[in-house]
């Protein structure tokens, strides 16, 4: 007999009504599982990037993809929570990189100083991509004293002015328009560079694809690289996408 544990040696949850051990035998792996999805991510890959290349730049799925190139060998890309992270799990090539983050896609504390200690930590160049309230949430961390070391990190902020996150969930729906931009989209207006000025910080506002690979160059110190983001059709964009994907696929 297979031995039963209760549901709290694994489940803290206690959903589980019973754990066991094993459950019959592990199947033989499938030889041709790995072929079919490498054959999926050439199809999906190849959809992604003529939807790229007719969609007007900056996007953040256009920051992702242009930055995880751009970045140096060995560099580490610190992810903020909500869109940042997605954009980079979805869009980017980071096979060369140290890709780092906190609580998974979620929680946006401490992230200025989260890679602010990894930079100071050292081992290359070393990057985070952030959205614009995430950023806000910790510019303490852009503070550093006098006698201090200062971190040699350069934070990209794609800001749009707001939570561009929910307008992808439930909340962000046209059903919920009359409501949203004051409880989700919370825009904020915060002038950017002056805020970093304020932190005698040098800021870069860059506009123009081609430069954004010069802005990243590696450099000593601490600097933030501001892209600015349009939110408003984000939601109907990545439907888009999705099911030009899946038809790529179903075809």
């Amino acid at each position: 007999a297979l031995p039963i544990y209760g549901p709290e040696w694994t489940d803290q949850q206690r959903l589980a009504m019973a754990v066991v051990d094993h459950i019959g035998d592990v199947p033989a792996p499938d030889p041709a599982w790995l072929a079919r999805w490498r054959a999926v991510d050439r199809v999906a890959g190849a959809v992604v990037d003529r939807v790229l290349a007719a969609t007007p730049w900056p996007t953040g799925a256009h920051v992702a993809r242009d930055l995880s190139a751009a970045l140096p060998d060995g560099a580490t890309l610190f992810l903020g929570s909500s869109n940042p992270v997605r954009y980079v799990d979805l869009f980017a090539h980071t096979g060369k990189l140290r890709v780092m983050a906190n609580r998974g896609v979620a929680g946006i504390d401490g992230s200025v100083s989260t890679a602010a200690g990894i930079a100071l930590g050292g081992g290359g160049p070393c990057y985070a991509l952030l959205g614009d309230l995430t950023f806000l949430h910790d510019t303490n961390g852009l503070l550093v004293g006098p006698e201090e070391q200062r971190p040699d990190l350069t934070v990209v902020v794609l800001n749009d002015d707001g939570g561009g996150i929910f307008t992808l969930l439930e909340q962000g729906a046209p059903a919920y328009a009359g409501s949203f931009e004051r409880m989700f989209g919370t825009p904020h207006g915060t002038d950017l560079a002056a805020l970093c000025a304020a932190h005698h910080v040098p800021h870069l506002l860059v506009s123009d694809r081609d430069k954004l690979a010069p802005a990243l160059a590696p450099a000593p110190g601490l600097r933030v690289v501001e892209i600015r983001l349009d939110r408003g059709g984000l939601r109907d964009w990545q439907r888009g996408l999705f099911e030009a994907v899946a038809d790529a696929l179903a075809g």
